[in-house]
């Protein structure tokens, strides 16, 4: 009887992981002071920690950014603080927006024999989110399991404590990444994200990206545009290498599920697959609850996480490997970081990935180990973050907003040019403008090609400086191709782009169906949102550029759009709920 309720809390749990949204979710509150400053150092120094701007928010319209955020994971004993020297970079440089740090504790029940996906508040969770911090819309965020059981971040002890967030299941790690997602999706407007993975923190993507039952839309969408791991143990971790990390647990769940292979030379279950038991794990484990369903030892014929399928079609993939030439006392002979084998590193070894791969490796001499170093490796990092060059994984852009690109050494044996893919849609025929800023002293290719990949208009050159093109379109998705010759610096010096059409038919609703009044208006018009009750309202102007977005909350039958701040013209205002639309012409005086 015990057993048939734990399994039933546990589908219980999936349902709300896989169907709830944001504001259904309950994070575990805490002093806001944990949100900003670190739990004390061995000195009892609390140190600061990086935050997002609240005073200087992106909004959802004319900001530079990239097409996708960018959420980036550390690994085992590892916190967020790794990134910083990446990140900082890109801020600097970049003028990239932090959005936010999402904080997950990973055993919140402090019982290291038990293991499960359940989500706080459910009775014995083992996840649970901390926090106040308010997320704000930025092309990066942090994903965070250094969390103490009072919610603070990177307590000292954390390694030998119960709580051991940071080395906990990487089956826990892929849940708690399918709701970052989501409320990343959510504060951005932007239906895909890219993954960055450190270490372990790649598997934890992996764990997320192939296994459906993590999707928010279970075996329909993933979610994710492009995975980039650095040092991740994708064959394990072997256990021969100098592991940099003292503290860490050997008993922990994610030092198992990172092995190669046992002490008892049998394979590693949750890479490889196998049985979860006593007799083919061992029993040097808090616990052998690989797929964290709630039973320890059930005896499943686990499917191993380099078992199953990799959706190459729709992701784009890069990896960044170490090679320390000076690491003997740590690795010998043998090829590394120090603590991960290069072997072990290099994805396309474990998985079939589309030619030419993304492989890129840093290469530098130290004593022990450089594996540490890779997150603070800008010019790969920036490498493994170039956009697809390919048209079936290329970014969605929007109308009416300025994206920023780069163009990126590509790996041995890959294009001499680095091309950049993005789609996009016209929703009515008219001609189409496209605006580029080269801030490089080489010039850029630019091509446009129709949904069967027919060349529209010419090729077109965009030389150091400012360029426009314009070319006409009908309605229907297209793809936008910038390409260029990529030197060591270039990622240093991106371009930026705009898209924008006049439409000359596009598809508009009556304003007397709706019952939007006045029309022409001088300041607000209101219109009936009892029945269809719209969500949002996105203001176009007649360039196709978005000017701004409303959000509404109640569905009132004096619903009101507030047009008193923007220039006499004409205006699309274009009505949303999930996915039906309606676009209505108002005349502002």
């Amino acid at each position: 009887m015990k057993t048939k309720l734990l399994l039933f809390t546990m589908l219980l749990g999936t349902l709300m992981i896989s169907n709830a949204q944001e504001n259904k979710f309950q994070s575990k509150s805490r002093p806001l002071d944990f949100e900003y400053l670190s739990a004390p150092d061995s000195l009892g120094i609390r140190h600061q920690l990086k935050t997002p701007n609240t005073n200087n928010r992106n909004s959802l319209t004319g900001d530079i950014k990239i097409p996708y955020p960018i959420i980036f994971i550390h690994g085992l004993d590892s916190d967020a603080n790794v990134w910083n020297s990446t990140t900082d970079f890109m801020d600097a440089n970049f003028n990239f927006t932090f959005g936010g740090r999402l904080d997950f504790n990973l055993n919140n029940d402090n019982d290291n024999s038990t293991s499960n996906k359940l989500f706080y508040p459910l009775n014995g969770a083992d996840i649970a989110q901390w926090g106040s911090m308010v997320l704000v819309n930025g092309d990066y965020y942090f994903l965070n399991f250094a969390v103490g059981s009072d919610g603070s971040y990177a307590p000292s002890n954390l390694s030998f404590s119960n709580v051991l967030s940071n080395e906990a299941a990487i089956a826990k790690q892929g849940a708690a990444l399918s709701r970052a997602i989501q409320q990343v999706m959510n504060i951005t407007g932007r239906d895909k994200v890219i993954l960055f993975g450190h270490s372990m923190g790649g598997l934890a993507a992996r764990e997320y990206l192939q296994n459906p039952s993590n999707w928010t839309e279970p075996n329909i969408n993933h979610h994710v545009a492009k995975l980039i791991t650095t040092g991740t143990p994708h064959g394990g971790y072997t256990g021969s290498n100098f592991f940099l990390a003292t503290g860490i647990n050997s008993s922990s769940e994610a030092y198992r599920d990172l092995r190669t292979e046992y002490s008892n030379s049998n394979s590693g279950v949750f890479l490889f697959g196998g049985i979860e038991s006593t007799l083919n794990i061992g029993s040097s484990y808090h616990n052998n609850d690989i797929n964290c369903n709630g039973i320890n030892n059930d005896g499943i014929d686990i499917q191993g996480l380099n078992e199953k399928d990799l959706p190459t079609n729709t992701v784009d993939f890069a990896y960044i490997m170490g090679n320390c030439t000076g690491c003997v006392i740590s690795q010998g002979s043998i090829l590394g970081d120090g603590v991960v084998r290069l072997v072990n590193a290099n994805l396309s070894n474990f998985r079939t990935l589309p030619s030419p791969k993304n492989e890129f490796i840093y290469t530098a001499s130290a004593v022990f180990e450089i594996h540490s170093d890779l997150p603070q490796q800008t010019y790969e990092n920036m490498q493994g973050l170039d956009e697809p060059n390919e048209y079936n994984l290329a970014y969605g852009v929007e109308l009416g907003k300025i994206y920023k690109g780069f163009i990126t050494v590509q790996p041995v044996g890959g294009y001499p040019y680095d091309w950049d893919d993005y789609k996009f849609v016209i929703q009515g025929n008219g001609n189409q403008i496209l605006t580029i800023s080269n801030s490089s002293t080489n010039s850029l290719g630019v091509r446009v090609y129709n949904s069967a990949l027919q060349l529209q208009g010419q090729v077109y050159t965009a030389p150091n400086g400012i360029s426009q093109f314009s070319f006409p379109l009908t309605a229907g998705q297209y793809f936008l191709e910038i390409n260029g010759v990529p030197t060591s610096t270039s990622y240093l010096n991106p371009y930026t782009f705009t898209l924008s059409s006049t439409l000359s038919n596009p598809d508009f609703t009556s304003a007397d169906s709706l019952k939007i009044y006045p029309n022409p208006t001088s300041s607000k018009v209101n219109f009936d949102n009892s029945i269809e009750k719209f969500e949002t309202a996105t203001i176009i102007n007649y360039l196709g550029q978005i000017v701004d977005e409303v959000q509404f909350n109640l569905f009132d039958v004096n619903q009101e759009v507030d047009l008193s701040s923007y220039n006499a013209g004409i205006y699309i205002l274009k009505f949303k709920k999930e996915q039906f639309f309606k676009s209505v012409k108002i005349i502002k005086q």
